[in-house]
């Protein structure tokens, strides 16, 4: 029954995401469209760029559903459990980065000025513990 509760509210969640952000697209898309607004330059390029941002928020969502799922549902070991919690720090870690480049920038080495050398390595990080989750977590010998 948890399950499928669960299941329920993040497919509601998710769904609810799509609709709002489509909805602004198709919004911006049509302000960009008119003629009177006087837009020029770049028509249409709001609306897709509210459609990746909600694909992001929904790979996002996606990633916190495994993680309840998890803790809710599926049997646990410390291994499971270090790699569930440390993917879901790099996940926030890469939310946080403009201000970690930042801190970095200011008491390390001007060379993280540039926020792309610490983003990338942080999500590479995510994308490896994410990957031993799912090897971890559904694999067959559990």
């Amino acid at each position: 029954m948890k399950k499928k509760i669960l299941i329920g509210i993040f497919l509601l969640l998710v769904l609810i995401t799509a609709i709002i952000f489509l909805a602004w697209a198709i919004e911006s898309y049509n302000y960009d469209m008119d003629p009177a607004n006087g837009v020029d330059i770049l028509e249409g390029f709001e609306a897709l760029m509210l459609i990746l941002i909600g694909g992001l928020v929904i790979l996002c969502e996606i990633d916190i559903f495994f993680t309840v799922y998890y803790f809710v549902v599926k049997p646990k070991t410390a291994a499971k459990t270090i790699f569930v919690i440390f993917s879901q720090l790099m996940l926030l870690l890469v939310v946080a980065s403009r201000d970690l480049a930042h801190l970095l920038f200011l008491h390390v080495s001007e060379i993280f000025g540039e926020e792309g050398l610490v983003i990338i390595p942080i999500f590479v990080i995510y994308i490896i513990l994410r990957i031993a989750c799912y090897i971890t977590c559904f694999s067959e010998n559990n």
